[in-house]
């Protein structure tokens, strides 16, 4: 007899401290029965009757799609401008990726970052106000999600950074005498090089190719 009353008074004791139970507190309790925890040992956790607990977990799937689907709205439109802005600078950039391969000029990490920062500038430029809370820093960990996507690989350059110009050697030899004629120069005032070595600026020796 004296049990019965002491989990009646248990019960009262509970009933007068419950609250409002937040949405926070009801996945976690979810959780902690997902993970193995007694119904009781919950219950006594958080101060409810076992009802209670049993009456959260029987709304589980209505519960945790409304988690889901509470993303505070300024977030979600944040996220979708700079999907669209982000996206739209990685297909500028593919495309000038692809230029450069066709020129055989190579790329570095920090060359293809530059140039991704420049296009983002330009791309938020063009959405104005809509694409101003809209960041982008060109972080190896973006590079690197970049890099997946577009299946590039790291390779080392041989060979001649670009391709000769052939037509316009076929057709050089006929200019040169032309502006000989006309500017009346002389055999010692023609010179020929062949090669030279631009210093200023070292070219990669490794670029990224598809």
């Amino acid at each position: 007899m004296s049990g019965a009353k002491r989990k009646g008074s248990d019960d009262a004791r509970i009933s007068k401290k419950r609250q409002a139970i937040t949405m926070q507190t009801k996945v976690d309790i979810i959780k902690r029965v997902e993970r193995g925890e007694k119904m009781s040992d919950v219950a006594r956790l958080y101060q409810m009757n076992h009802s209670t607990i049993g009456t959260i977990l029987k709304s589980k799937d209505r519960i945790m799609e409304h988690v889901r689907s509470s993303v505070p709205t300024h977030s979600t439109i944040i996220s979708k401008k700079r999907g669209k802005v982000i996206e739209e600078l990685e297909n500028l950039l593919s495309i000038w990726m692809e230029d450069c391969h066709q020129k055989r000029k190579p790329l570095s990490l920090m060359l293809i970052q530059e140039k991704a920062l420049s296009f983002f500038e330009d791309v938020k430029t063009k959405y104005g106000e809509e694409a101003a809370d809209v960041t982008f820093t060109a972080s190896h960990g973006w590079f690197n999600r970049f890099k997946a996507h577009n299946n590039l690989h790291n390779i080392k350059v041989t060979g001649e950074a670009a391709s000769a110009d052939m037509v316009a050697a076929q057709e050089l030899p006929a200019t040169l005498k032309e502006i000989i004629k006309e500017g009346a120069f002389s055999p010692q005032q023609i010179f020929n090089v062949d090669e030279t070595g631009l210093y200023w600026k070292k070219m990669p020796d490794r670029t990224y190719i598809r």
